[in-house]
């Protein structure tokens, strides 16, 4: 009984030495690492970004307008959207008091949800002037939106996360390094 049980323990340690051994993980998921997405182009939107797999388009209309949407759902919602008005928005003093409209707008959508703002910031994006919000919805859910008028195009570049942890990769600052790479791969194109 004792060669027997000796000879399962030698047999049980040597194995991974015959072939049989435990399973690596996977890789990581794609979205983690930004560098290395594709970007794509919108030649009707006039724009192009980076996403970390080949996102899906969709068009609606609200109050006469088309809202055109590009979205790719991985460990983040990545969207972009853009809408065109009959006229341009090109006036600093308009451009301003629209951004602020939208602001105002976005953070009544969500009043009721326990809504606090991490940052705000305004940002230029190839000569065109918007706004970024960073937004804690909750205690679960991280929303970040940059807004862009281009033209008489606003364009929306936003993300949605769960809050991520200081334990998991690329969850300190709730994604910051991902969710930057993404909005900050955002161009307009001629």
């Amino acid at each position: 009984m004792k060669n027997k049980f000796l000879l399962i323990i030698i047999l049980l340690l040597t194995s991974p030495l015959y072939g049989v051994r435990a399973q690596d993980p996977p890789p990581p998921a794609k979205d983690y690492f930004p560098a290395t997405w594709a970007e794509y182009s919108f030649p009707a939107g006039k724009f192009r970004i980076r996403f970390p797999e080949k996102p899906t388009e969709s068009t609606s209309t609200e109050d006469r307008l088309e809202i055109h949407s590009i979205q790719y759902k991985g460990l983040i919602i990545y969207q972009v959207s853009y809408v065109d008005f009959p006229v341009p928005i090109d006036d600093p003093k308009k451009v301003n008091e629209m951004l602020q409209g939208l602001k105002t707008a976005a953070l009544n959508s969500i009043h009721d949800k326990d809504v606090r703002i991490i940052a705000e910031r305004e940002v230029a994006v190839d000569g065109y002037t918007g706004i970024l919000l960073h937004l804690e919805v909750g205690a679960n859910e991280i929303v970040r939106i940059q807004w862009v008028p281009a033209g008489s195009r606003l364009y929306t570049i936003s993300t949605t996360s769960r809050k991520g942890s200081p334990q998991e990769m690329e969850g300190k600052d709730d994604y910051e390094k991902v969710v930057a790479g993404f909005i900050g791969s955002f161009h307009v194109v001629p």
